[in-house]
């Protein structure tokens, strides 16, 4: 019955952890094979925040460059911010699981917040470009511009929330650490009390026993 349990929980456990990856069943052909290991090597909230954060740069470099080169560019760049869009998806997906089940983001949270306003100036700035026609993909552009707004309200809302509430859990878990502490020390009391009610015990029952043979 154990062993199956273990089992049980084992799987649950396993399953638990590829959940924030298939919560919105990740388009994997957004991503590189390099990417998606990067992914899969990010298991601590923060660092996998960092990681999107990195994903969504890079397809800004690479939309910099397909607009610097003047040609047609319409269907990378699209392809790129439906990238971009898709990403910020994932890395929202993240920031929420990681938020109901108490994973600790402030770290990832501050370097989206620091990063997230940057990455919104470069969109704009597309938007805004006399030399682009961005009628083009306006709309995927809207929508990305959209969705990092969407993003940052969340995350400074998430940051709020686990900045007041990690330092109450780490007095929490310091109280209950003392407490444990206490609890031993007692524990060790009693046992060295028991120990010795028990040898008086046997030195009454036993008066000729002086320990030699």
């Amino acid at each position: 019955m154990n062993r199956r349990y273990l089992r049980v929980a084992f799987v649950l456990a396993i399953l638990l952890a590829m959940a924030p990856m298939c919560a919105r069943g990740q388009n994997q052909d957004d991503l590189t094979s390099t990417e998606v290991d990067k992914l899969r090597d990010a298991q601590d909230p923060s660092e996998r925040i960092k990681v999107y954060l990195s994903f969504q740069q890079e397809r800004l470099g690479r939309m910099e460059i397909a607009l610097e080169a003047h040609g047609d560019t319409k269907d990378n760049v699209d392809d790129l911010l439906n990238q971009y869009i898709s990403i910020d998806n994932e890395l929202k997906d993240w920031v929420q699981y990681q938020f109901d089940h108490d994973g600790d983001m402030r770290k990832g949270l501050r370097a989206l917040l620091d990063e997230g306003p940057k990455q919104l100036e470069v969109l704009r700035h597309f938007q805004s470009s006399p030399d682009v026609d961005a009628r083009d993909f306006s709309s995927s552009l809207h929508d990305a511009i959209a969705d990092m707004n969407d993003t940052l309200d969340g995350a400074t809302q998430a940051l709020a929330v686990q900045q007041k509430k990690f330092p109450e859990m780490a007095q929490s878990a310091n109280t209950e650490a003392r407490e444990l502490k206490k609890e031993r020390k007692e524990q060790k009391k009693l046992n060295k009390k028991e120990r010795k009610t028990r040898n008086r015990h046997r030195k009454n029952n036993n008066p000729d026993d002086s320990g030699e043979n």
